[in-house]
């Protein structure tokens, strides 16, 4: 029955991620009617494939990262960012992509690793990685990598 509930909470995080993704990629029109083309060329599936190929992003899940049925991702677009209370850019727009896996398959709430970055959906550069080991709470239900822990 667990396994049954994390496999339920990964397609629902997945179908998330599909519904931002396009989301992200429908072209809108003009006044006069005309599409007008998208700036973003990069989409939260390309964003999440960038940030696990960054190098401390790639080292720290091979390090934690050990039970794919256990994990979640989430990304979605951002005006800007903060790091060490300081704004970034916050005239810009980034993906922001968490990745994240439980450490236990226990009842309640536990702690969660996590790669966070943000991702230019333009040039697919990344502008911050950071990683942690983090309570779940700090985190909405629906990025857990299991929901059957709330």
């Amino acid at each position: 029955m667990t396994r049954q509930v994390f496999a339920n909470a990964a397609g629902v995080i997945i179908l998330i991620s599909v519904i931002i993704a396009v989301s992200a990629c429908i072209d809108f029109t003009d006044q006069q009617g005309e599409p007008e083309e998208s700036p973003i060329k990069i989409n939260a599936s390309q964003a999440i494939e960038i940030v696990k190929q960054d190098p401390a992003a790639m080292e720290y899940m091979s390090e934690n990262f050990k039970r794919p049925e256990w994990r979640g991702n989430k990304t979605v677009l951002v005006q800007g960012f903060e790091t060490n209370n300081s704004a970034l850019q916050e005239d810009e727009t980034y993906w922001k992509v968490e990745m994240m896996e439980r450490n236990c398959a226990c009842s309640g709430i536990k702690s969660l690793y996590v790669v966070e970055s943000y991702v230019s959906p333009y040039t697919g550069e990344i502008a911050n990685v950071t990683t942690g080991m983090v309570s779940e709470s700090n985190y909405e239900k629906e990025t857990c990598a299991s929901t059957a822990c709330h």
